[in-house]
């Protein structure tokens, strides 16, 4: 019975702890700077195929960054140069960083439908507790985000 019971309780507890969300750098007392993910999405067209967007996915942990800064960018391929054609600032603090975790935020880039090759980039930077990090991403390129799929 005991070999049994070992286990199930093992089971048990690991099931209960399955739903827990990480609580993040609440301490106020803490120096720890608060987590932040950025991911970055390839241009992707509207229903209507009338638009088409460049995403930026983020989450801080609790209780979010001081100050998040996200310079999206949406750039066509010219040749072998990548020319910008549109972008964006944005720029949050606390609360407005967070989301659950396994959950994003998101920003959004738009331009209408057009022939060429383009991609998403994004210039972050997140402070918290006297802390600065960053990164520069680009998204895979994308050609004639609009055009609708062979196969869909």
């Amino acid at each position: 019975m005991r070999k049994f019971t070992i286990p199930v309780v093992f089971v048990l507890l690991t099931a209960l702890n399955a739903g827990c969300e990480p609580r993040g750098n609440d301490d106020t007392e803490s120096t720890k700077p608060v987590h932040c993910t950025v991911i970055v999405d390839g241009p992707k067209a509207d229903e209507d195929r009338d638009n088409f967007a460049g995403r930026v996915r983020y989450r801080c942990a609790t209780p979010g960054a001081e100050r998040l800064v996200l310079k999206i960018k949406l750039e066509r391929r010219d040749g072998d140069v990548w020319r910008s054609v549109a972008s964006r600032t944005h720029t949050l603090k606390g609360k407005a960083t967070y989301a659950a975790e396994l959950k994003y935020q998101t920003k959004d880039l738009s331009l209408s439908c057009r022939s060429g090759t383009f991609r998403t980039v994004v210039d972050w930077s997140r402070t918290s507790r006297k802390d600065t990090e960053g990164d520069n991403l680009i998204s895979g390129a994308v050609k004639d985000p609009c055009r609708a799929p062979i196969f869909g």
